[in-house]
């Protein structure tokens, strides 16, 4: 009878060999698979959780599919999105898609919605928008002639180009509705008629076109030549504020660094929040005890605090405002321009894109002036402040 030998390094190689296999086995059944997208569904209750073919920022959806527990990201036009474990299924993640930034993604990734796990990715297409974005003005004609517009005019045709402009409910220039009916719509453009009369128009709409969709709306600011505007130009007030069209008034603050003031008692004063034009109060017996002290102690200190120049030019013409402001810290001198309007009828001047010349206190809200007085070489803004009510009161003088 044949002797059968035990050799132990056999049995160690067969051992090494059946626990590979196992493993590998192992690593097999643990290994995910790739992920899948079925379909995208609205994230509502039944029976409003349909089926999507249309996706907006900020929206929150259901993407079915499968393989979708380990999904390690997930992306909308390759914008991540924060996932939430709690919210993911194998079948089904909720996930609200992130604010999109239109202007730099590119546009052959922007209707791509991308889901990632350890063993790969999964995309699918489907159009992705969010408010309207306008970036620059065409005229509309042939080209060399389809240049970017500086201005425009009424009775026009022009191109609006930028992002989410598909299906306006609405576009505003200044006030004055223009008529959707003809206007031609591509994903990235609108071509639309500037209205032929603005003399229903909103004064201060002036050169801003506002663009509305069932999204949302933005604004658009550029320069609108309408005769109406310049015939509200014209008002006295304007010339006070200003000089008038094609002209500029420089404006400073009634104090200097010796601390000596010109033409007021001092270079702020206080009032109730109800004062307004010409020291009268906005309804009977309301707040507006006022406070005209010479500069106290407690105020900001003399010195040379800058310049703020209101300005109506260009063509066509356009409200703008310069503040050289000194004085303050650092980072909050230096020379800002912005724009501003003058309402002759409510006797206030909004601010935009600008903060104006200031002593340096942060109290108020600069956003809106309230014109208490103006004339020829003096000038009196109250602004309201932010906890109490009261306005803080800025006397300026005409710098010569």
């Amino acid at each position: 009878m044949k002797k059968i030998l035990y050799n132990p390094i056999y049995f160690l190689q067969l051992f090494c060999i059946v626990s590979a296999i196992a493993l590998l086995s192992a690593c097999k059944d643990d290994e995910v698979e790739l992920p899948v997208i079925t379909e995208i569904r609205n994230y509502a209750a039944s029976p409003n959780d349909t089926i999507v073919h249309t996706l907006n920022s900020d929206q929150w959806i259901v993407l079915i599919g499968k393989n979708l527990h380990e999904v390690s990201g997930i992306y909308f036009g390759g914008i991540p999105a924060t996932v939430n474990g709690a919210l993911t299924t194998d079948e089904s993640i909720v996930v609200q898609i992130p604010s999109i930034p239109f202007q730099t993604v590119p546009r052959d990734k922007l209707n791509v919605v991308t889901v990632v796990n350890g063993s790969g990715s999964a995309s699918v297409e489907i159009k992705i928008t969010g408010n309207p974005i306008i970036s620059h003005v065409r005229n509309y004609a042939d080209s060399p002639n389809d240049t970017i517009l500086n201005s425009v005019a009424p009775g026009q045709f022009i191109n609006l180009v930028g992002f989410n402009l598909e299906g306006a409910t609405s576009i505003n220039f200044q006030g004055v509705d223009a008529d959707l009916a003809n206007v031609i719509y591509t994903d990235s453009s609108a071509i639309v008629k500037v209205p032929d009369d603005f003399s229903g128009g909103d004064a201060s709409r002036a050169n801003r076109i506002t663009y509305t969709t069932r999204i949302g709306s933005s604004i658009y600011g550029i320069p609108i030549f309408d005769p109406a505007i310049l015939e509200y130009y014209k008002d006295p007030l304007w010339t006070l504020l200003s000089g008038g069209i094609g002209n500029e008034k420089n404006w400073m603050i009634d104090f200097n660094a010796e601390g000596v003031s010109q033409k007021f008692a001092g270079p702020m004063w206080f009032s109730g929040d109800e004062l307004r034009w010409s020291k009268e109060c906005a309804k009977p017996g309301g707040n507006c005890w006022t406070y005209e002290p010479a500069w106290q102690t407690w105020m900001p200190g003399p010195k040379n605090y800058g310049t703020m120049t209101f300005k109506i030019k260009g063509v066509p013409v356009v409200p703008s405002v310069t503040v050289n402001q000194a004085g303050l810290a650092d980072s909050k001198n230096g020379t800002f321009t912005g724009d501003y309007f003058l309402d002759v009828d409510k006797k206030t001047i909004t601010f935009t894109g600008i903060v104006p010349l200031n002593m340096g206190w942060e109290n108020a809200e600069w956003s809106k002036a309230y014109i208490i007085t103006l004339t020829e070489d003096g000038m009196q803004l109250g602004f309201k402040h932010k906890s109490k009510t009261e306005l803080e009161l800025y006397n300026f003088i005409l710098k010569e």
